[in-house]
């Protein structure tokens, strides 16, 4: 089979490798759709301390069953299906308490071992989310990213009525500003330093679209809102500047939600979190709850795929990694149809 294989910092190459064979409780999936993500990227630039050479990446991935293991009871070949890629024990106290996602034994595809930029992959039959007449492969590898955006505002008390920072609006921010608006936020301001991504978020109706490479993202926001905040924020970046920003952008009272990764180490002002009630939750990935309701919006329409997704080939690989490295791309959400 084709495989696109991560073959050591900013390196990928398209590569011939042995088709996968299944186990008792797997399917083998022929690929369709994957999404790259964030964290791909780390990947290619070698920043993922998890991600080693030779590895395909790709955890954001649709497709259609084409074999069945023997203890597969649930699925037949043919089907289209989404693909959960977090692989858990199902036994620890967070698996019995349906919080699967911070699992300490979770692997993850295209992180613990091959992903799906390759045309097939194995994949065991608890992963699997039958994809709904009417969404194609494309969207569906949607499911999983989106997922991540609906787990995020779950974290916020409240966000019906609500005023909002997004802070950082690659892939994953789109959709959370998306998530935000479609559950009836207020007012949503997002920030950004590339100015093609913010073109497409002031066209999808954002109240306030902050360039941070000409703007002080902490007084135009304290401005915007008359000096109070926002009611929430989301650190969709992860380096340190974002993450404190977020906090100095949010009201008395107010919650902040981490989910970027950029970075490890933050220094925040601890007096002012404390002081204020400033409430700082993390995000990881999502439940199998998130990622049925991310099925349910895509059904809905909520993420508008032209002005958000990009399409590509495997043989582009290499050239695709090193634009969204630039920091410069027009590319909002790159997917790889197979």
């Amino acid at each position: 089979m084709k495989a696109l294989v991560y073959t050591g910092p900013h390196r990928v190459e398209l590569q011939e490798l042995p088709d996968p064979s299944i186990k008792r409780d797997e399917v083998l999936i022929r690929v369709r759709a994957v999404g790259v993500c964030g964290s791909d990227l780390d990947g290619f630039l070698g920043k993922s301390k998890k991600r080693i050479p030779p590895l395909v990446l790709g955890h954001e991935f649709s497709g259609e069953i084409v074999e069945i293991g023997r203890g597969v009871s649930s699925f037949r070949s043919g089907e289209a299906v989404a693909v959960y890629p977090l692989v858990s024990c199902g036994e620890c106290r967070y698996c019995r308490s349906h919080r699967c996602h911070i699992c300490p034994q979770r692997k993850v595809f295209g992180l613990d071992f091959h992903g799906a930029l390759s045309e097939y992959v194995a994949v065991p039959q608890q992963c699997l989310f039958r994809i709904p007449s009417g969404l194609s492969f494309l969207e569906a590898a949607l499911i999983e990213p989106l997922a991540n955006a609906v787990h995020v505002l779950s974290k916020c008390p409240s966000v019906p009525d609500q005023t909002g920072l997004v802070y950082g609006v690659g892939p994953i921010g789109v959709l959370v500003y998306l998530v935000a608006r479609h559950v009836g936020a207020r007012l949503l301001a997002v920030v950004d330093c590339n100015p093609q991504r913010l073109g497409i978020l002031k066209n999808l109706g954002a109240d306030l679209t902050v360039n941070s490479s000409e703007q002080n993202p902490v007084e135009t926001i304290l401005a915007w809102t008359q000096g109070g905040g926002v009611d929430f924020s989301v650190d969709a970046v992860g380096h340190s500047i974002c993450r404190k920003n977020a906090i100095a952008c949010t009201a008395s009272g107010g919650t902040v939600i981490w989910i970027g990764l950029a970075g490890d180490v933050c220094e925040i002002d601890g007096r002012a979190v404390v002081t204020r009630e400033v409430e700082i939750r993390g995000s990881y990935a999502y439940g199998r709850d998130d990622f049925t309701r991310s099925i349910s919006l895509l059904q809905q329409g909520l993420v508008p795929l032209k002005p958000l997704v990009s399409e590509v080939q495997m043989e582009q690989g290499q050239q695709l990694f090193e634009d969204l490295a630039s920091g410069h791309t027009s590319v909002m959400k790159a997917i790889f149809v197979i």
